[in-house]
């Protein structure tokens, strides 16, 4: 296959109908719109058209009320193609509404529960079940804290043995030591700064709790059981919330994210107040198929212009080839540019997809690169590594290895050891690579002398091969070879690729 042959495209049709174009335009696989701020030229009253942020925010605060309903946003459904702004924000202010309500209740509980448990775990930790917490709590002279810090601080406790207070550890667990502290009015200031420097935290005791420890604890565990009751009743209320506009928030999603869509289009737009133009490259071959796509935008006009002539404002036409899947994989690899004038995708290919099943050939290492491009299938080169690991694969059909040491069945083999097939599979896939470049280069290159005797040229080629064959023949099929008349080719090989080097800059 070859580079498409691409032509740049200047549409102007009515503003009435700029709706209509985009939203056709948003299905085409083959116009590459350009930015339409390099068209405009600083004439008076031609501008381009900018993105409004409106349907950007919208999806922001539509994400927002999903999350807070634990809603699983798509956009399954099929979106409008209009959105009324005043509807849907007096829609999203009412809903966003009752959730804050059901939060602000739910979110009030979660922290009373929270604080209500902290107390319980000090209490089931108190063993003294006769003492009495209203007398405790509202002694005069004295003030007694609860409260908890991390295990870590519990030895620091003994620098001050000393001090005018009773320390009474209730309890620990993993994380936290449990604890009170009593202390006369007139010292608490400077026992309270004690304690926060160790990291005490205050648990209060509620207000509702009284009397002795037991029925403390009673009480407690009365209110955190109603508590958690009335936060699965919240709970439940979000879901009936949730499940009532359900359907509702999807189709908004669902269309809002299609505007969106359509609204990043307009930055491709210029301006003309009563005509709009957008300016994209195309492929000449797919250019009446395109047409015909617009044929219901009545009176659009179409401009065809060279690919490059809008060059010195920085519009380049972009690389594109057109090979079969088969081979599609390798185009990261030819790096096929605009200017190349011959894709070289389906030589890559060959050559990669002949040394990975005859010199790479593995079971193992093929189920390895295919299950690489699985994971990576949304990337460029998941797609590579997936068609590398089937020809492996393919390759190791036919040898029955797994990772080149386990021989599953008797099959074919080559006449090489594991290590010899490696290096050689390795060695071809470079020299082929540099070959590919080599014979493209010589293709493209005007000069006769640059064909010839460079190293990307006739002359590089013979020193490549040289060197190819002699190691070939003498490490491998053992056979005694002089080398000097492959020494005395090479030598005179870059002699005249330094010859030319030399002239070239004289000339210069």
């Amino acid at each position: 296959m070859a580079i498409e042959e691409m032509i740049l495209l200047n549409m102007t049709f009515d503003r009435r109908d700029l709706d209509q174009v985009l939203f056709t335009l948003k299905d085409s696989k083959y116009f590459y719109p350009q930015p339409a701020s390099k068209i405009v030229n600083n004439v008076k009253g031609v501008h381009a058209l900018f993105e409004d942020s409106a349907y950007t925010k919208l999806l922001d605060r539509l994400i927002q009320v999903a999350s807070d309903m634990k809603l699983d946003l798509n956009k399954d459904l099929a979106p409008d193609k209009a959105l009324n702004f005043d509807k849907t924000n007096q829609y999203l202010s009412e809903l966003e509404a009752e959730i804050k309500k059901i939060k602000d209740v739910q979110d009030q509980l979660i922290t009373e529960k929270d604080e209500n448990e902290k107390t319980l775990e000090i209490l089931k930790r108190m063993t003294l079940s006769e003492v009495n917490l209203d007398h405790l709590l509202d002694c005069q002279y004295v003030k007694a804290r609860f409260g908890r810090f991390h295990r870590q601080h519990l030895d620091k406790i003994k620098y001050y043995e000393g001090r005018p207070f009773i320390f009474n550890k209730l309890g620990e667990d993993r994380q936290y030591v449990y604890c009170c502290y009593i202390v006369t009015n007139s010292l608490l200031l400077e026992v309270d700064n004690i304690f926060k420097a160790l990291g005490f935290e205050e648990i209060v005791i509620p207000s509702f709790v009284h009397g002795k420890v037991d029925d403390a604890k009673k009480e407690l565990e009365e209110e955190v059981h109603a508590m958690e009751e009335y936060i699965l009743r919240m709970d439940q209320k979000m879901t009936i919330l949730r499940e009532t506009h359900k359907v509702d928030l999807l189709k908004l999603y669902s269309t809002a994210l299609f505007l969106q869509r359509i609204e990043s289009f307009k930055t491709f737009v210029v301006d003309f107040q009563s005509k709009c133009a957008i300016y994209g490259f195309i492929p000449k071959r797919m250019i009446e198929e395109f047409k015909d796509m617009l044929k219901h935008i009545n009176g659009m006009e179409y401009q065809e212009l060279p690919a490059d002539i809008l060059d010195h404002q920085e519009i380049i036409a972009p690389t594109v080839v057109h090979n079969a899947k088969i081979v599609r994989p390798f185009e990261i690899l030819s790096k096929v540019k605009q200017t190349d004038i011959i894709d070289t995708t389906i030589a890559v290919a060959a050559l990669y997809y002949i040394i990975f099943i005859i010199f790479l050939g593995d079971l193992g290492v093929g189920a390895v690169l295919a299950l690489l491009g699985l994971l990576m299938r949304k990337k460029k080169m998941g797609s590579l590594l997936l068609s590398l690991g089937v020809a492996t694969l393919l390759g190791g059909l036919i040898y029955g290895d797994v990772f080149y040491t386990i021989s599953l069945y008797p099959a074919i083999a080559l006449p090489l050891s594991t290590v010899y097939k490696l290096v050689d599979g390795i060695l071809l896939l470079i020299v082929g690579t540099y070959t590919i470049g080599a014979f493209k280069k010589m293709y493209l290159e005007n000069s006769t002398m640059e064909k010839v005797l460079s190293m990307k040229g006739v002359c590089g080629l013979i020193i490549v091969y040289a060197i190819l064959v002699y190691f070939g023949c003498v490490y491998e099929a053992h056979i005694n070879l002089p080398i000097m008349p492959f020494a005395i080719v090479i030598v005179a090989c870059l002699v005249f690729v330094l010859a030319k080097s030399i002239l070239k800059k004289k000339a210069v």
